[in-house]
């Protein structure tokens, strides 16, 4: 599929795609709070935003832990934005975070045996941002949750 850029709003995007998650944020009782601009445009492809957006959430709510929470943070300027999603999820080592950009990479320990997922997630993510002249970054604690960070530069169309 090609790419098309358009104007999109990161905003009302990331609306929606929470709004996605509705189900499963209810069968776990977790509750996702957001820090969002007004809008905050952006010249991109909205599928490839969508798809790092569903990333995100969706580890955020399946790494999660019943009754926690996942937080939703957008900002930036004119040239760049950043999408910042904190969870209070079963988190991970520095070692374990190291590895989450490689293909099919799965953290497998006693705490994510349940999970299902491909392993694909973040290495799309990273592959992206960097499509877009941005980056990933991952902060980490066991136990205690999960941050991911994502920059992204407006495309010139």
């Amino acid at each position: 599929k090609k790419r098309e850029m358009e104007t999109i709003d990161l905003v009302y995007t990331a609306g929606t795609v929470i709004d996605g998650f509705q189900t499963e944020t209810e069968e776990k009782g977790i509750t996702i709070s957001t820090d969002l601009p007004e809008e905050m445009t952006l010249t991109a492809d909205a599928g490839e935003i969508e798809m790092i957006l569903n990333n995100l959430i969706s580890n955020a709510v399946k790494y999660n832990r019943n009754n926690g929470t996942v937080h939703v943070e957008i900002s930036g300027d004119e040239t760049y934005a950043k999408i910042k999603v904190s969870d209070t999820g079963i988190g991970m080592t520095e070692e374990e975070s190291a590895k989450l950009f490689e293909d099919f990479m799965r953290i497998k320990n006693d705490k994510t045996r349940h999970v299902e997922g491909s392993g694909l997630g973040l290495s799309t993510v990273k592959k992206l941002a960097t499509l877009y002249g941005g980056d990933v970054s991952v902060d980490s604690e066991p136990d205690i949750g999960t941050t991911v960070e994502v920059t992204l530069r407006s495309q010139k169309s």
